[in-house]
């Protein structure tokens, strides 16, 4: 899947594409749009990028299970090398330990990475702020000929990346409304 960011300080403008878009056989759940303001895109029926877009929580999960596998091992060679649990420290502590701090690390990682902007879209925020659009679209290289051919006719609409790769691991995660 390949993801086309254009960025448009018209609301009327990115309606009007995004019907097109829908018109052209790009599905609903391949079109998100960012804005400062989610209500005003919901109220005209655009779907929105959700935090699963906007955020950066499934990277830092991804760091966190690192990290966090990586301090669990570390503590196991630590435990068990300096004898911390006097001989009760076998096979379940070794795993139990992992569990331990991989899910801490998940969950930090997490956490941390719900309070991030998305790092693949972080470079795009500042036309956000500026108070334009940013129109996300996903396709499959068969249809970017297609997608680009239908962007022809909104000029308005500036292509800024064509690099952009998010992946949302669940389809049911890409649809906020």
């Amino acid at each position: 899947m390949s993801r086309l960011l254009y960025r448009c300080d018209n609301l009327a403008e990115i309606e009007s594409t995004y019907k097109d878009l829908r018109d052209a056989g790009v599905e609903d759940a391949h079109l998100h749009v960012i804005a400062k303001q989610d209500g005003q895109l919901l109220r005209r029926g655009l779907n929105v990028a959700n935090n699963w877009y906007k955020t950066d929580i499934l990277n830092g999960w991804s760091q966190g299970v690192r990290y966090g596998l990586a301090a669990g091992i570390l503590a196991s060679l630590f435990f068990a090398a300096f004898d911390v649990f006097s001989g009760f420290y076998g096979f379940v502590g070794v795993l139990f330990t992992l569990a331990i701090f991989t899910g801490f690390g998940t969950w930090l990682g997490g956490f941390i990475g719900l309070q991030s902007k998305n790092h693949a879209l972080k470079d795009f925020y500042h036309f956000v702020d500026e108070g334009d659009y940013l129109l996300l679209i996903d396709l499959s290289l068969s249809e970017a000929k297609h997608v680009k051919g239908v962007m022809n006719y909104h000029p308005s609409l500036k292509l800024v990346s064509d690099e952009v790769e998010t992946t949302i691991p669940v389809h049911i995660m890409e649809r906020m409304h």
